[in-house]
């Protein structure tokens, strides 16, 4: 058995790792067979050089003659690669095994940043055959796609379109898209957004992908792929991923967080909501008394509109990816609200009239009866519950789990 992995051959402009995958596997056919379903892996979001949602692709492959394996996904990583994309460094990885230590590095890569010596390493100490070009940086996403084992995962049906058709306008019926939401939501998900209605699930890159149907049930997605009416598609791939499962969350304390990862963690609110030019908002938690400044940026649509209900005191659990010292906020828990309290003058028992100050720190006292007493509080009503909130599906990363996917929790999805 060997497994194949493959990272780092798309570019912003053009190609998709997971389009080559397929065409790879198609291509292995004839020296073998796909066992299982192949994996669509996402790495750490945070990674300064990733392109779009850093997805590597793993597969496993049933042969005996792993030379022409090799050579086959040689050359079609070769051809299939966009080797002048300035940020684009393939990586190309058959092992025969999988050890513990692979598993242990493909964890890391969707919670740290590693660098290529780290993967180079391991994969001669293993005797891996292997091959990278340009910097190499994808033998790091190739590795861990290799050694991956998903805890939790869901499924991504993705669809090509013709070569002739890329870089042109995609042909999609959106009313078909809204129909095959209506029908198997929440079996799938981010299909359309909402708030700002959006069909979401087709890129407006000029790569491959014609349009990706994630979810957890397979009946629904390829129920939603035959509601929808588009351009014929070339090939489809359906992907078991780890998408949607909160791989990357490191449970964290303030005070101790690094940069370019993405924490699970529990505060209070020091300060009240600010917003600045641009719609974007920043409050500040505390816990043992470290702060961290929290941001709720502009894409984040309606979510914003929760955070401004947040007050000091309120008891919060965040998510997000921490980023020059804040977190960006992609997730949070409201566990407990603080009492808003309105204060009045109190009222005189004798003649029912509102007292008036007797003078600073010194109460309140009555004019007509002369009697004296201190202000009263009243609680007041807060325009936020407790429970969890997300930001809406434009603005969510692949790997952020969606609250649709928790069970017997107090949730309220943005849909």
């Amino acid at each position: 058995m060997l497994t194949i992995g493959i990272d780092d051959t798309d570019s912003e402009r053009s190609l998709c790792t997971t389009y080559l995958a397929a065409v790879l596997m198609e291509r292995l056919g004839a020296v073998g067979e796909v066992e299982d379903l192949p994996r669509l892996v996402r790495l750490n979001p945070c990674a300064p050089f990733k392109t779009r949602g850093n997805a590597a692709v793993a597969f496993a492959l049933r042969s005996d003659r792993t030379e022409e394996v090799e050579e086959i996904a040689l050359q079609t990583l070769i051809e299939l690669s966009d080797l002048a994309g300035e940020n684009t460094n393939p990586g190309l990885v058959v092992a025969e095994t999988v050890t513990p230590e692979m598993r242990g590095f493909y964890r890391r890569a969707v919670t740290e940043i590693l660098e290529i010596d780290e993967a180079r390493k391991m994969l001669q100490e293993h005797g891996i055959w292997h091959r990278g070009f340009k910097k190499g940086r994808g033998l790091i996403g190739a590795l861990a796609a290799v050694g991956s084992a998903f805890e939790d995962h869901t499924f991504e049906l993705i669809h090509y379109r013709y070569r002739d058709r890329w870089g042109t306008p995609r042909s999609i019926d959106e009313p078909s898209v809204w129909r095959a939401d209506s029908q198997t939501y929440p079996g799938t998900w981010d299909t359309v957004d909402m708030g700002s209605r959006r069909v979401v699930f087709s890129p407006h890159s000029p790569d491959p992908i014609l349009f990706g149907i994630r979810g957890e049930d397979i009946g629904a997605i390829e129920m939603a792929a035959s509601i929808i009416e588009s351009e014929p598609a070339e090939r489809r791939v359906l992907y078991i991923t780890n998408q949607g499962t909160d791989s990357q969350m490191l449970p964290g304390e303030m005070g101790d967080l690094c940069d370019d990862r993405s924490y699970r963690l529990r505060g209070t609110v020091a300060s009240n909501p600010c917003a600045i030019a641009g719609g974007h908002l920043f409050f500040d938690l505390a816990s043992n008394g470290a702060r961290l400044e929290c941001a709720a940026f502009e894409p984040t649509k309606g979510f914003r509109d929760i955070v401004k209900r947040l007050m000091p005191g309120d008891l919060l659990e965040v998510y997000g990816a921490v980023r020059g010292g804040a977190l960006n906020l992609e997730k949070m828990e409201v566990i407990a609200l603080a009492e808003r309290l309105e204060w009045n003058a109190p009222v005189c028992p004798t003649c029912k009239r509102r007292m008036k100050s007797a003078g600073k720190e010194q109460g309140y006292r009555c004019r007509r009866c002369r009697t004296s007493g201190e202000r009263e509080s009243r609680a007041l009503p807060r325009e936020i519950e407790t429970g969890l909130y997300e930001v809406p599906p434009s603005a969510r990363r692949h790997l952020t789990k969606p609250l649709i996917r928790y069970e017997g929790e107090c949730v309220h999805p943005s849909r």
